[in-house]
């Protein structure tokens, strides 16, 4: 009695559960469908203009959304036809993702530590002054302090953020525990 009582109530929520989904996409403005796939007008717009903050030469007219559209529908398409081959699960492509994953995850780190960094990096005016003094000895037609020391300044700076960023990471390898087996490294 008990069994079926609980399994009428977990079936019961389930259908609660979809409908309420339906209901909630029922409620958004479907753009476009494909095949199983749902483009709501949100999603268009919100592709639409990513789009336009990085093609700022995108003129948006009536023929440019729709073309735009059609290039949507049509990735959504391949898509789908390679899901459908389970090229999505072929050792190759999930190798190739985890290194773009990787390597835009690493990307986005030195990205935040750099900008951390260099809020912390400043200058000494004499460190600019001592730059100029050595780059004067090498070049006697160099433009006068006060027209580059903006610039000294700046390649000073980034060369300070990039030792912080370099002894950062020699840090990080010196903190880690690192076991290599030699005999399989150097296997034939």
């Amino acid at each position: 009695m008990k069994k079926g009582l609980l399994i009428s109530l977990i079936l019961s929520l389930s259908f609660l559960l979809l409908y309420c989904s339906q209901e909630q996409t029922a409620k958004k403005e479907v753009l476009a469908k494909i095949n199983d796939y749902v483009l709501t007008l949100k999603e268009f717009e919100d592709q639409l203009t990513a789009e336009l903050e990085l093609d700022k030469d995108f003129k948006l007219t009536k023929k440019a959304k729709q073309e735009f559209l059609d290039q949507i529908i049509q990735k959504e398409l391949l898509i789908q036809e390679a899901q459908k081959l389970k090229i999505d699960r072929k050792k190759k492509f999930i190798m190739t993702i985890e290194r773009y994953w990787e390597s835009t995850l690493i990307r986005d780190l030195m990205e935040f530590k750099g900008n951390e960094f260099s809020q912390r990096t400043y200058v000494l005016q004499e460190e600019i002054e001592n730059r100029y003094n050595e780059m004067k000895k090498f070049d006697d037609e160099l433009p006068p302090f006060e027209k580059i020391q903006g610039k000294i300044a700046e390649k000073l700076k980034e060369e300070k953020k990039r030792k912080n960023l370099k002894e950062w990471v020699d840090s990080l390898r010196k903190n880690a525990t690192i076991d290599i087996n030699d005999e399989f490294l150097h296997k034939n």
